[in-house]
Parts: structure tokens; C-alpha cells; sequence
């Protein structure tokens, strides 16, 4: 059960064990380094490209009004799409 208290991050399969430029690694890294506390969803399974991707993104889509990851949904109800918007969301956290 998710807290709808804290935000709710959606990643793709590639998490925290991407490399360290991949941005669902870097909006992972920013958010425990601001102490800020989050629910993750992983989110998007296989390649990044739409047409070698296996399955759909459409519980993405309906989750998140997109299919571009990384997402942050906060407990308002805002959506952060991309990773800059979400890195800079945190650092205004501080």
C-alpha cells in the first residue's frame, strides 16, 4: 500500500542499477540525498526505444497521464515529468 503522504516515483526496469548518468538513477540519488522520503513504482520494463519495447506503457499512461519515465507524482496530485524538472523540484525542497 503506497502512502499518500510522500511522493510516488515511477522508474523504468533499470532502477538504481542503471548506470550513474541514467536519469531514474539520478532522481533516486537526489531524493535520498535530500532526505526526502518516496513510494517507487517501477514502471516501464525493456527497451527505452517504443518500438523494441515488449508490452505497453498504457498502466503508465493511466497512472501518470504519460509514458516518459521518470515520473514524480506528489501527494497533491501533481505530476514532474522529465528529470530535470524532478531534480529541480528537489532542490527546491531543501
Amino acid at each position: 500500500m503506497m502512502n499518500t503522504q510522500i511522493p510516488t516515483l515511477f522508474v523504468c526496469h533499470g532502477d538504481d542499477g542503471g548506470p550513474p548518468y541514467h536519469p531514474c538513477r539520478r532522481v533516486q540519488e537526489a531524493l535520498r540525498a535530500a532526505d526526502i522520503g518516496y513510494d517507487k513504482v517501477i514502471a516501464g520494463h525493456g527497451s527505452p526505444i517504443p518500438f523494441l519495447r515488449k508490452g505497453s506503457r498504457d498502466a503508465l499512461r493511466a497512472a501518470t497521464g504519460t509514458t516518459k519515465l521518470p515520473a514524480l507524482k506528489l501527494p497533491d496530485g501533481t505530476m514532474i515529468t522529465n528529470s530535470r524538472a524532478i531534480l529541480s523540484w528537489v532542490g527546491r525542497q531543501a
